[in-house]
């Protein structure tokens, strides 16, 4: 992982990296990897029942797809960009260096840990970057 990418935890045991406008393009648009971006209010109660759930889908998921998580309330540019109208709603961005605005997909799954992190296993499977 790089340097500036885990100074950009949530916190020192967390897997979820904080993402900005200043850094969103070069951390989940420029990489390979695949990419579950949270856009969050802080004020927002059904976020704030989300975190715990996808602080441990990120530990499950840990080397082989990456959570990140926007504040929508403070990074607007980026939440008017994808067009974020309500919280949390989260963006998915699949693997390759094809990645784009258009191409991110909305994630309409359950946000318990066990949903998002089978989500994620199988964005993994079916990019063959685990086998099972």
């Amino acid at each position: 992982m790089k340097k500036e990418e885990e100074n950009q935890k949530v916190n020192e045991e967390s897997e979820v990296i904080v993402l900005n406008d200043q850094n969103f393009d070069d951390i989940v648009l420029k990489s390979n990897d695949i990419w579950i971006v949270e856009f969050y209010a802080p004020w927002c109660s059904h976020c704030k029942k989300l975190k715990p759930e996808y602080e441990q889908a990120a530990k499950n998921l840990k080397g082989m797809v990456k959570l990140g998580m926007v504040d929508a309330t403070v990074e607007k540019e980026l939440a008017k960009r994808f067009e974020i109208k309500s919280y949390p709603q989260i963006k998915v961005f699949d693997y390759g260096l094809e990645k784009s605005d258009e191409k991110a997909v909305k994630y309409s799954g359950s946000r318990n840990v066990g949903n998002i992190t089978e989500y994620g296993l199988n964005l993994a499977k079916n990019n063959n970057l685990i086998v099972g």
